[in-house]
C-alpha cells in the first residue's frame, strides 16, 4: 500500500501558491465593498449556501445532493452556488449560477468572478454559513481568502488520499494539494474518511477543525430485493467511474479470466469513462453488459438483481457505491485501502490488494461458489449500513458542524 507523503504534498503545493497568490490579489479588488455582516440565529434552522457542482455522475454529487435533501427536509433554506445546469429539490429562485469552462463532466475553471456572485448571494439572502464541496471547481480554492465578504466556512474534503500504486496517484495529489494550502483559512473541516485526518495534521491544521462525517446511504431506495435472486448465473456488478483509478482495468482482466472457468457469470458495469474501450476484448461473447451513466434512482433496481459488487478501486477510501451495494444487501469484494479496511468486515465481504488481478479472481471464486455464504455476507452489510451509515444521522452530524462554525466566527 501507498500513502503519498507530507514531503511531497509540501512540494507540490509550492507551485499552487504561487499561482494562487496572484489570483487572490485579483480577486480581492473585485469584492471590494463586500463586507459580511454576521446574522444572530433566533432557533435552529439556518440559511445554507452550498458552493458545488451538482450534476456529474460521481459520489461527490451524490453526496452533495443528499446533503442538501436533508437539509431542506430539516427545514433549513438552501441556497446552491453552482456552475451546474440543474439543481432539484429546491426553488429555482435559490439556484445562483456562475460560468465555467468544463474541463470534462467532473472538473471545471471557474469565472473568476464567481467569488463577487456568492459574496452578493451571501449578503442579499443573510446566508447563515458557506459549505464547499472540495474538489469540483476552482472557485473553493479561493473562496477562503476572502472571509471578510462571506459567512463562516465550512468544507468538505471529498478525495480519500491513502492510495495504491496507480497512475492516478499524483494526478490527484497535484488536485487537492492545490487547495490544501488554503484549509487553515476554513471555519471547519470535513472529512469523509479517517485516513485524511493525518495529511491535515501534518499541514498544523488544528484537529479541533476537523470532523469526520463518512458517506451516508438512503436505506429505503437502496433496500434489499424481496426475493434474492436464483437463476443459476452468477452475476457481478460494478458501479463508477470506468478508470484506472477505479481499478476497472483490474476488474475487466479479473472477469475475463474467472469467467473462462466459471461461463455462467455475468458482470454488468454502470458508469463512463476512459476504460470502455476494453470491454469489447474482455470477453467473446455478451457475458459482460455496459449500461453507461444513468439516473441515480435507477441503481437500486439493478443492484437488487445481483449477486455480488466488486470494485478494486486504486484510491479512495469509504466509497459510496460500496456503501449503496451492501445497503442492497450485496457482498462486496474491494481494495483494502484507506476506510474501506475498516468498513468491511471479514463476514461482509472480501478485501483484495490494490492492482492484483488473482487476488480479485480469487474472491469471485470464493463467492461465486457459495450462496450460502454471498447471503449471509449481503445480511451482513444490509444491517452494518442501517445501523450506522443512514443519512439522517450523518444530516445531524453536519447541523452541529454548522453551528460550530458559526459559534468561531463569533469568538
Amino acid at each position: 500500500m501507498q500513502i503519498i507523503s507530507a514531503e511531497m504534498s509540501r512540494m507540490s503545493c509550492k507551485h499552487s501558491m504561487s499561482i494562487s497568490r496572484t489570483l487572490v490579489k485579483f480577486h480581492r479588488n473585485m469584492l471590494k465593498g463586500f463586507e459580511f455582516v454576521e446574522n444572530v440565529i433566533g432557533d435552529k434552522t439556518m440559511k445554507i449556501g452550498i458552493v458545488s457542482k451538482f450534476g456529474a455522475p460521481d459520489g461527490l454529487c451524490t453526496r452533495v445532493n443528499s446533503v442538501l435533501t436533508g437539509l431542506v427536509n430539516q427545514g433549513h433554506e438552501v441556497h446552491a452556488l453552482t456552475q451546474s445546469k440543474q439543481v432539484d429539490g429546491i426553488p429555482v429562485d435559490q439556484v445562483h449560477r456562475y460560468n465555467a469552462m468544463w474541463l470534462n463532466e467532473h472538473y471545471s475553471i471557474d469565472s473568476f468572478s464567481s467569488p463577487r456572485l456568492i459574496a452578493q448571494v451571501c449578503k442579499k439572502h443573510d446566508i447563515d454559513v458557506l459549505h464547499i464541496q472540495m474538489n469540483s471547481g476552482t472557485t473553493e480554492v479561493f473562496l477562503p481568502f476572502y472571509k471578510h465578504a462571506l459567512p463562516p466556512i465550512v468544507v468538505t474534503f471529498h478525495l480519500a488520499y491513502a492510495a495504491g500504486r496507480s497512475l492516478y496517484t499524483n494526478v490527484f495529489a497535484i488536485a487537492w494539494k492545490g487547495s490544501l494550502f488554503a484549509a487553515k483559512k476554513y471555519d471547519e473541516i470535513i472529512l469523509v474518511d479517517p485516513s485524511q485526518k493525518s495529511y491535515f495534521l501534518d499541514y498544523n491544521i488544528p484537529e479541533a477543525k476537523l470532523s469526520v462525517i463518512r458517506n451516508g446511504v438512503d436505506t429505503v431506495s437502496f433496500s434489499p430485493p424481496i426475493k434474492k435472486k436464483d437463476d443459476g448465473i452468477i452475476d457481478f456488478v460494478y458501479v463508477g467511474r470506468l478508470s484506472l483509478d477505479k481499478g476497472t482495468n483490474i476488474l475487466l482482466d479479473a472477469f475475463s479470466q474467472y469467467h473462462r472457468e466459471n461461463p455462467d457469470s455475468k458482470l454488468t458495469l454502470i458508469g463512463d469513462g476512459i476504460i470502455k474501450r476494453r470491454i469489447d476484448d474482455a470477453t467473446t461473447d455478451d457475458s459482460i453488459t455496459w449500461i453507461g451513466t444513468i439516473d441515480h434512482a435507477k441503481v437500486p433496481a439493478i443492484l437488487q438483481n445481483m449477486d455480488a459488487f466488486v470494485i478494486p478501486q486504486n484510491i479512495g477510501g469509504l466509497g459510496l457505491s460500496v456503501m449503496e451495494a451492501m445497503s442492497c444487501g450485496l457482498p462486496v469484494i474491494t481494495t483494502a485501502i484507506g476506510e474501506t479496511v475498516r468498513l468491511l468486515g471479514q463476514d461482509e465481504g472480501i478485501l483484495v490488494k490494490p492492482q492484483n488481478v488473482p487476488d480479485v479472481v480469487d474472491a469471485m471464486r470464493v463467492l461465486g461458489e457459495n450462496k450460502k455464504l454471498r447471503h449471509s455476507m449481503g445480511d451482513k452489510c444490509r444491517q452494518k449500513v442501517e445501523e450506522q451509515y443512514s443519512w439522517k444521522n450523518q444530516i445531524n452530524q453536519i447541523e452541529q458542524v454548522y453551528e460550530r462554525a458559526i459559534a468561531r466566527q463569533k469568538t
